[in-house]
């Protein structure tokens, strides 16, 4: 690759990290957030679920770049959470932080099909998932960087400084990505190609192409099953080890630790063997710990063992998943990534749904929720085998 290439690539990055901190700042945080608006916990915990389900406009949202251009929406997608960020900080009130953090969750949902289609675009398929596996790093060290930063600024100030730090960072962003990120005209897109895209007529694109609907299938299987397993392993954790808040905290850590270890094996690994393979073998790996995981009761360090590599085959599976993806509709990659997303956000959903009525109808009965995530897991797993192509790989 160019070292155009390669700056775009670390500008893209950046302000992937960014709007990836936004995302994840106010998970520890829910109860001294909701005490500086004087709401109930609960109500902030509603809040970040309002900035997942808003995940689910991505078809809307997500294909814009097919007509105004890969740098300019990401561009704008910064500039735009910048300017939320600022509105944060300038006004202390519950009503505008609902406002600005779904505004955060659809910058990420614009941003992220765009850079991915950007990658798609820019960067050969032989190459792609290393590439792909570098961005994604983005997610598990927004993590690392997210919490110690907002605790330290909630300690010494309020909530408003931590909008302030992210106005610094979207803004700091976007003038990266406008000065580093090589321009993404594409020569098999005419002006007349480049139309504004419908959700319908987008809808019509993935669906006419059989493995593109075989792909969101997958995605939404695999990200349903985790999510079931996900919502309830704490609480399993709690009454199975006596687990305390603190306890459960600090596996959050060690969670971080395995997506980073999974996006790595995609970064090193990915392009030799496969991305179908190492995808389809890590929804597989994964549907067998959430079988075994909820049979260890007995073992506290077997039962974090069987978590850890749980997630590093997770990470593994969804991020080799999205350089693969990207190559199924390359001349409306936009859209393919935007769909995905959107079953990203479905499975998360119903998947969560699904996982509390579990745990309420059978009494906390986890050997049942292995169970049906394992199942989903392993229809994903087949899903991937049978139905979708493996790309130039």
């Amino acid at each position: 690759m160019s070292d155009r290439i390669h700056r775009s690539i670390f500008a893209i990055v950046c302000g992937r990290l960014a709007i990836n901190i936004s995302r994840r700042f106010a998970y520890p945080f829910v109860a001294p957030i909701g005490a500086g608006f004087g709401v109930p916990a609960d109500n902030i915990q509603n809040v970040i679920a309002l900035t997942n389900v808003s995940g689910l406009l991505s078809p809307v949202l997500g294909t814009i770049s097919e007509h105004f251009g890969r740098k300019a929406v990401m561009v704008g997608a910064l500039l735009a959470m910048a300017l939320m960020s600022v509105l944060g900080a300038l006004f202390a009130e519950y009503g505008v932080f609902v406002i600005v953090m779904f505004g955060f969750g659809i910058g990420k949902i614009i941003y992220d099909p765009t850079f991915q289609a950007y990658i798609g675009d820019a960067v050969h398929f032989s190459r792609r998932a290393r590439v792909m596996g570098i961005a994604e790093l983005s997610w598990a060290m927004s993590g690392f960087i997210a919490a110690p930063v907002a605790g330290f600024l909630l300690d010494v100030s309020t909530l408003q400084a931590i909008f302030v730090f992210l106005a610094l960072l979207m803004g700091l962003s976007a003038l990266a990505c406008i000065l580093l990120v090589n321009s993404d005209a594409r020569p098999d897109h005419d002006r007349k190609q480049a139309r504004l895209i419908s959700p319908l007529a987008a809808m019509r694109v993935v669906s006419a192409h059989p493995p593109a609907v075989f792909a969101l299938i997958f995605t939404f299987c695999l990200t349903a099953s985790h999510e079931i397993f996900y919502i309830n392993y704490g609480l399993w954790m709690e009454s199975s080890f006596g687990l305390v808040l603190t306890a459960l905290g600090a596996i959050t850590i060690v969670i971080s630790i395995a997506e980073v270890i999974g996006e790595f094996i995609v970064i090193t690994l990915a392009d030799r063997f496969g991305t179908k393979r190492t995808s389809m073998y890590g929804i597989l790996l994964a549907a067998l710990c959430f079988l075994i995981i909820p049979q260890l009761a007995f073992s506290l360090p077997l039962a974090m063992a069987g978590i850890f590599v749980m997630f590093i085959c997770i990470e593994t599976a969804i991020v080799s998943a999205i350089p693969l993806f990207s190559e199924l509709l390359p001349k409306s990659r936009a859209v393919m990534m935007s769909a995905n997303v959107g079953a990203h956000s479905v499975g998360r959903v119903s998947g969560a749904a699904a996982g509390a009525l579990i745990y309420k109808e059978s009494a906390g009965n986890f050997l049942l929720i292995g169970l049906v995530a394992g199942i989903l897991g392993i229809l994903a797993f087949v899903v991937m085998n049978r139905f979708i192509p493996s790309g130039e790989n």
